[in-house]
């Protein structure tokens, strides 16, 4: 199930997810996760999508609009989906953009093609193997780009 739209005014667990999400990016400090999407979550949210926005180093190929709005697209790059060896898609397409900005020949995944194959799972590894999560433990190296893995990315 796609996660709901929220705005000003929402509250509930998709609101503290996008919260958690911006902490876990520094948006926002550890502990504001309360469910409320106030003034403060909205500007948080407006930097972030900025950030990201056409012109930007974070947009990639996929810049979001500045609206404070956590819909669909800003969803796709705060809690993307897992991807694996075998995916295909946009998902895989934004973590190969990522992984090419680095300029680091370890975390080329080689075409930025939307399909994750050896090359880029090759490079998943080398990323996790030198990167932490939030909490500063060590990541998983398993090759999988899941939640912490997506944190780290900065996506």
């Amino acid at each position: 199930m796609a996660d709901p739209i929220i705005k000003l005014g929402s509250t509930g667990e998709a609101v503290k997810k996008a919260q958690r999400q911006l902490i876990f990016r520094y948006y926002l400090p550890p502990g504001t996760d309360d469910g409320i999407f106030g003034p403060v979550t909205r500007n948080r949210v407006i930097r972030y999508q900025l950030d990201r926005g056409v012109g930007e180093f974070y947009a990639f190929s996929f810049p979001l609009t500045v609206d404070g709005i956590v819909g669909p697209q800003t969803w796709f790059r705060l809690a993307p989906e897992t991807v694996r060896s075998g995916s295909h898609g946009n998902g895989v397409r934004l973590l190969q953009d990522i992984l090419k900005s680095f300029g680091y020949p370890p975390y080329d995944p080689g075409p930025v093609d939307g399909d994750f194959g050896p090359l880029t799972e090759a490079a998943v590894r080398a990323f996790q193997g030198d990167f932490v999560d939030f909490d500063g433990n060590p990541l998983v190296v398993d090759g999988i780009v899941g939640p912490k893995t997506w944190t780290a990315l900065w996506s």
